[in-house]
């Protein structure tokens, strides 16, 4: 059951979500993380990305709009019996623009020129098992976060770190329940010191032998919520559901879809869906690939594509 069970701490923020609000020009307005396409498939919500087994180096990208274009590059694994690490780096360069001026009083006062900008930083996320009876896992989850910001007349950095707690309970007939709670990103930036949010929630997920087509199968429902500083409340509601059997060797298909609430945005509901598909071999390699649409409010629909080779 290792390989189903469900894990926040493998994944980063979500690309629909700001995470660090608040905090100035010199960290970044609202910081748009790259996710793998699997979670924002789900609707923001992890629910495949496990205490996993071997080495999984991944590639995604997410493209915001005509120039808008995130990168990012992941590689995790294990450092002994209890500890894994993942390492994730990420890029956002847009093309320049045109840039504008006001006068004194405020009012336009022309335009002309090219301006340019870029971030880009890296995330260095732990999970420690310190727990590990009978049904129950429970790990610490801990990150690290570094930005570096370019604008046309300065540039800036920011840290943070996030810390949370996985818990999870193996049931019987293929099922596994997790909770999760993570909080943060809380460091300094622009000078000033910052908290961003507190993200709690739960999934279920299920293996069968006999699925909706026939063939062994499963499935995961979860949910969480998120307190963000400025005191709103934004949440997801998602599901995934799978042909194959996780783990051995064969081809996985995967279908998912889910919701997210953003409250205080310009869509408050937010429609997710995507699908994907695992080879797994003989010899323990793997590959996979999965695509994913993921709204962005005002500026519309951002698609994901993630491709990832898992190793022994």
């Amino acid at each position: 059951m290792r390989g189903l069970m469900i894990s926040l701490v493998l994944a980063t923020v979500s690309a629909h979500a700001a995470i660090a609000s608040s905090v100035g020009e010199g960290y970044g307005e609202s910081l748009l993380a790259l996710t793998s396409a699997r979670q924002a498939g789900s609707g923001g919500v992890a629910l495949e990305d496990p205490w996993r087994q071997g080495q999984v180096v991944e590639a995604t990208t997410a493209l915001v709009s005509a120039g808008l274009q995130w990168w990012g590059l992941s590689v995790q694994g294990g450092a002994g019996p209890r500890l894994r690490l993942r390492f994730d780096g990420y890029a956002f360069t847009p093309t320049d623009v045109t840039g504008t001026k006001e006068t004194a009083d405020g009012s336009f006062g022309g335009s002309g020129g090219a301006v340019g900008m870029s971030e880009w930083g890296a995330h260095v996320t732990a999970q420690l098992a310190v727990v590990e009876a009978g049904p129950w896992r429970v790990a610490g989850l801990g990150r690290a976060i570094g930005l570096v910001q370019r604008m046309p007349d300065e540039q800036s950095s920011g840290a943070a770190v996030e810390v949370g707690v996985q818990a999870q309970r193996v049931m019987g007939s293929g099922r596994a329940l997790t909770g999760w709670l993570l909080a943060g990103p809380v460091g300094r930036g622009a000078g000033r010191g910052f908290a961003g949010h507190v993200v709690a929630g739960v999934g279920l997920m299920r293996q069968v032998s006999e699925g909706l087509l026939g063939g062994a199968g499963g499935y995961a429902v979860g949910a969480e919520g998120e307190a963000l500083t400025e005191g709103l409340m934004h949440g997801g509601l998602g599901g995934v559901y799978w042909v194959g059997r996780l783990g051995q060797v064969g081809k996985t298909l995967f279908l998912r879809g889910g919701l997210r609430s953003a409250s205080g945005t310009s869509q408050a509901v937010r429609p997710h869906g995507g699908l994907g598909i695992l080879w797994r071999m003989a010899s323990g390699w793997g590959v996979q690939c999965d695509l994913a649409a993921a709204p962005l409010g005002a500026l519309g629909l951002a698609p994901c594509a993630t491709i990832g080779v898992r190793m022994p």
